[in-house]
């Protein structure tokens, strides 16, 4: 086909695509545009859904594509999952978030949405439980309803996955994640304005920096910490939870725990997914080191880092219930019982028959090595502190401590790493 034909073509697909948005934007928020129950918009300028029975949404006519990454998430399908257990009614126990309601938007009215209007266009967490009523945007297409990225009780996720049966945000809250992006003041250092760090420390950055596959970070004026969306992706990637990638990353954590620099003189900063996969540390010349652990391993341990991380432990009932443990303040190993620091091993007791032990002796072994390392490193005279011996140990020494596991993401490995240190600052 001829360049000139090939833009004629082009030309006619653009009037075509202009002209079924215009039409579709005139029949959303109403079909008939009558403003009864089965066509909207509702009270509350909530549109709800255009066709039920194929749970498409009246902002999917024109978001074609945030509507197909919708319907393949639990959101798309929330009040099934009250149906399936007879609790579908409007009642505010369940159904405001499971439906269409003021939770994870601007309005204040507990009886906005499904609960005040019952009807099946409103079922399913949509589009507008999170931008808000899309009437306006209908009517004034400038008017649009931007989804708050802010996470607490009381606004965005929060408003929802909250509570003795789901509390994420309670969770988070405990984790380092919910201060990210502040995490630098102890060392005067402002994290969320330097572009080399934003990216790991502020939701705006990494949401960006996943979105241009790690080409670009972005410095906000009103930077959020890492919290659910940086992670998550509300609108749905076909991806398990939603869960965000940059690449071929195979660890999603390692996107932000990795070594960062790799040569001796730089500091490791946090190197978790380095030393699952054996990459870590520095490697002394002529020596042998372990690769990836069992616990880095894709092939043996597909979740990696949730297999340990992510410790969970269904909502009990009951005269004394018990509230669910949903992973998401990230603690391994997490406690369970100050008073005798008991910890919860059951994530790791599918693999190990008795981890307290294992745990208790690894750690009685390699902490002493460590600190005989960095008392060695403390003993090297100045004028020797610029060789490869005292530099790749003081590297491996930093590995070692800025991982945080004590060795357990890859023990075989730490350990031959701190040996190795040993025996070649014993040569200077």
């Amino acid at each position: 086909m001829s360049e000139q034909a090939t833009g004629w073509w082009r030309r006619v697909l653009v009037v075509a695509c202009v002209a079924t948005m215009t039409s579709a934007m005139w029949q959303c928020g109403g079909g008939s545009g009558d403003g009864s129950p089965e066509t909207g918009p509702f009270p509350d300028g909530f549109l709800g859904l255009v066709n039920v029975s194929q749970n498409v949404t009246q902002c999917g006519e024109c978001h074609a594509n945030e509507q197909g990454r919708w319907a393949l998430t639990g959101h798309a399908v929330a009040f099934d999952t009250l149906a399936a257990i007879g609790r579908e009614s409007s009642e505010l126990s369940c159904a405001p978030c499971h439906n269409i309601s003021e939770n994870g938007n601007t309005l204040m009215d507990p009886m906005a949405g499904f609960v005040g209007t019952p009807v099946a266009e409103l079922h399913n967490v949509q589009c507008e439980n999170c931008h808000g009523p899309g009437a306006m945007h209908v009517a004034d297409v400038k008017d649009h309803p931007d989804a708050s990225i802010t996470v607490s009780l009381n606004d965005g996720c929060g408003e929802c996955h909250q509570a003795a049966h789901h509390p994420f945000v309670e969770e988070w809250m405990e984790s380092a994640h919910s201060e990210s992006h502040l995490s630098g003041q102890a060392f005067g250092l402002n994290v969320a304005g330097d572009p080399a760090c934003a990216y790991c420390h502020v939701t705006q950055s990494f949401i960006r920096f996943v979105e241009t596959d790690g080409d670009e970070q972005i410095i906000t004026t009103n930077p959020e910490p890492i919290n659910c969306v940086a992670c998550h992706d509300p609108h749905g990637n076909g991806n398990e939870h939603q869960v965000r990638v940059v690449g071929d990353e195979p660890i999603v954590c390692g996107q932000c725990h990795n070594q960062g620099p790799t040569m001796i003189g730089e500091t490791p900063h946090h190197p978790q997914r380095d030393v699952l996969l054996g990459e870590a540390g520095f490697e002394f010349p002529g020596e042998v080191f372990p690769g990836a652990s069992t616990h880095g391993d894709l092939t043996l341990n597909p979740d990696i880092c949730v297999t340990c991380h992510v410790v969970t432990r269904p909502f009990q009932g009951g005269e004394f219930p018990i509230p669910a443990q949903v992973g998401h303040t990230f603690e391994p190993i997490p406690v369970i019982d100050e008073a005798t620091e008991e910890r919860d091993f059951s994530n790791c007791a599918d693999c190990h028959a008795d981890t307290a032990t294992i745990f208790t002796a690894f750690r009685a072994e390699i902490d002493p090595l460590a600190a005989e390392l960095g008392t060695a490193l403390d003993a090297v005279p100045e004028a020797k502190r610029g060789s490869e011996e005292y530099q790749g140990a003081l590297f491996n020494l930093e590995t070692f401590e800025n991982d945080k596991s004590h060795g357990v993401h890859n023990p075989s490995r730490m350990r031959r790493l701190l040996e190795a240190s040993l025996e070649k600052l014993s040569e200077l």
